[in-house]
């Protein structure tokens, strides 16, 4: 007894001593309860659980430090909490479990990486993370948001200009916008490079990218304030490795973008045009091109539309408060006439991306919980489409973070 007791004794001295040694320990965390219902291709038949999906997530991280090396984790665990079958009949990610009848997701690794020195100057972020690069970066629209197992380099060294290096390994989702608990290889792993320019109020951001056997990639925005209203401009192309297939070219893309501030309203305004020429979308590579950096996409008509060659979008967005509530009304419209090239990579026709969207947005603090809703309408130049997907959706998100 007296045995076991000392060594109780020791390794709790030992564990003292370790964590006195840590600096900056912080806890947080948040809790989110995920809702969406829509009478699309039912007209009325809003808020019945056929055309329902919900997901509560929970996460809990940590980050810390230990001299000039510092740490992240986090745990990730979503459910329906059985309420799949009886409320909602769909989950909003691929976990593994949340398919089920009882809807209970395993608890996994979202977030764990270190940040430590190299050289002058030059740091390294090492494990899993987030990423926001224009085209590998993290979504966090959906109940769960997906993370990327990587390696960036930072450089400080040149005064107003950062400079970065990264190696992404693996992701998780499987080719969809759906995060999983499971990470896999992206491609074959995808190298990126940026150049980060910031001086008083003009900003020049450059990237790089080479996608094994699949694709090279550029993309630039730069902005500037003229006045009141802060100009930004994009440049992006999708160069795809197999230029065999047909309309297997090019992709590039262009779009501008404005925003001021009119007595306490935010107004803002953007175009983008997307050359017939190509087949890989201007999108997120890790999510199947669902979501896109170009400033015209909305809540659904997203990279899966505005970032697809051939198309040519249009946004405008206001946004204000009335007392406490955050209001935001936003439309979007988009074309596309590239019907070739998107056959060939959809097996869809072009029409199909001829839509119009206009978003009602309100955001609401209730005590502790974040609460945001969306009212959004869909419609399709297209009839055969517009039966079958126009109509509305509405979503729901309520969130505690701590």
């Amino acid at each position: 007894m007296k045995k076991i007791i000392l060594s109780v004794a020791v390794a709790t001295m030992a564990l003292s001593t370790t964590a006195s040694a840590l600096e900056d320990i912080k806890v947080n965390g948040e809790a989110k309860v995920w809702y969406e219902t829509d009478n699309v291709g039912t007209p009325g038949d809003m808020f019945n659980k056929t055309d329902a999906s919900a997901e509560v997530v929970f996460k809990l991280g940590m980050t810390g430090k230990q001299g000039d090396v510092s740490f992240g984790a986090e745990l990730t665990q979503g459910s329906t909490m059985g309420l799949k079958g009886v409320l909602v009949n769909d989950v909003r990610t691929s976990a593994n479990n949340l398919d089920n009848q009882t809807g209970t997701g395993d608890v996994y690794v979202s977030k764990s990486y270190i940040v430590a020195p190299v050289v002058a100057d030059t740091i390294v972020k090492l494990g899993r993370q987030e990423l926001n690069t224009p085209f590998a970066f993290t979504e966090k629209w959906n109940a769960q948001q997906n993370n990327f197992d990587a390696a960036v380099f930072v450089n400080s060294s040149v005064s107003n200009l950062t400079l970065i290096g990264a190696y992404v390994g693996q992701t998780n989702t499987a080719g969809d916008h759906k995060a999983t608990q499971e990470f896999n290889k992206l491609f074959n792993g995808a190298f990126a490079a940026g150049a980060l320019y910031k001086a008083d109020s003009l900003f020049v951001n450059a990237w790089a990218y080479e996608l094994p056997s699949v694709a090279k990639a550029f993309w630039a925005d730069a902005g500037m304030s003229v006045g009141p209203v802060a100009l930004k401009a994009y440049v992006a192309a999708m160069m795809p490795s197999d230029t065999s297939a047909a309309g297997a070219d090019n992709t590039v893309g262009f779009a501008l973008s404005g925003a001021t501030d009119v007595s306490g309203i935010k107004l803002f305004v953007a175009a983008s045009m997307v050359g017939e020429d190509g087949i890989l979308p201007l999108g997120n590579v890790a999510t199947g091109f669902k979501k896109t950096k170009l400033p015209t996409a909305g809540v659904y008509t997203d990279g899966v539309y505005t970032a697809q060659p051939g198309s040519t979008a249009v946004k405008v967005k206001a946004a204000g408060k009335v007392g406490s509530t955050g209001l935001a009304l936003q439309a979007v419209s988009n074309t596309n006439s590239n019907d070739s090239s998107w056959a060939s990579f959809h097996g869809e026709s072009a029409d199909a991306l001829d839509t119009t969207e206009i978003d009602l947005i309100v955001s609401q603090k209730v005590g502790a919980f974040n609460l945001k809703g969306i009212v959004m309408h869909r419609m399709f130049a297209d009839d055969t489409t517009d039966d079958a997907s126009g109509g509305q959706h509405v979503r729901v998100v309520a969130s505690v973070k701590f």
